[in-house]
């Protein structure tokens, strides 16, 4: 997908950049998951999963650029990485096509400052522009301040996967799943 970067002022002031990942990205961009995985209980892959190297993720970011159909987008703040998030097709299957999940992922010292309602915003704007009919996430259930941005943006819960995630500790997280129109 196709996407012409956005300039926004945040509440606070500061300015955020939002933008098409690119192959140059890929290793800020791997070092930032890194970090927020590590930051947080709430993502499904945690640190030391990440274990591509900066050459395999710049061809990742490659192949979604080539696609009509995904798109990575990036929040900068004053030049620093803030956020990514990203858009792709339900399933290849005709059935399917109309519907698009959506993921997002910002650093802490970013959260409560209208980073993620942009990124998410542009994002959503974007799979709409590309025929999506309806957007597609899943939450940690106790992430209260990921489901009130998603409810804002009009997200709704449909339904929870009891025990989706398996900590170490042996404690589980349930998911949220919520789903959003982009028709009308």
């Amino acid at each position: 997908m196709e996407f012409e970067p956005k300039e926004s002022v945040l509440k606070n002031g500061m300015t955020c950049v939002i933008r098409r990942a690119e192959a140059a990205d890929a290793e800020r961009l791997l070092r930032s998951q890194k970090e927020t995985s590590g930051e947080t209980p709430y993502l499904v892959v945690t640190p030391e999963e990440i274990d591509w190297t900066a050459e395999e993720q710049a061809g990742r970011i490659k192949r979604w650029n080539a696609a009509p159909d995904k798109l990575r987008l990036l929040a900068e703040v004053d030049g620093e990485l803030a956020g990514a998030a990203i858009v792709c097709g339900a399933g290849f299957q005709n059935r399917l096509r109309h519907r698009c999940s959506v993921d997002i992922t910002l650093y802490q010292k970013f959260c409560g400052m209208g980073v993620g309602a942009l990124l998410l915003g542009e994002l959503l704007s974007a799979a709409k522009a590309a025929g999506y009919e309806q957007a597609e996430l899943d939450v940690v259930s106790t992430n209260t301040p990921a489901i009130a941005l998603y409810r804002k943006l009009g997200f709704e819960a449909v339904g929870a996967i009891p025990h989706a995630m398996k900590y170490q500790d042996g404690s589980y997280a349930d998911f949220l799943l919520m789903i959003k129109s982009l028709l009308g």
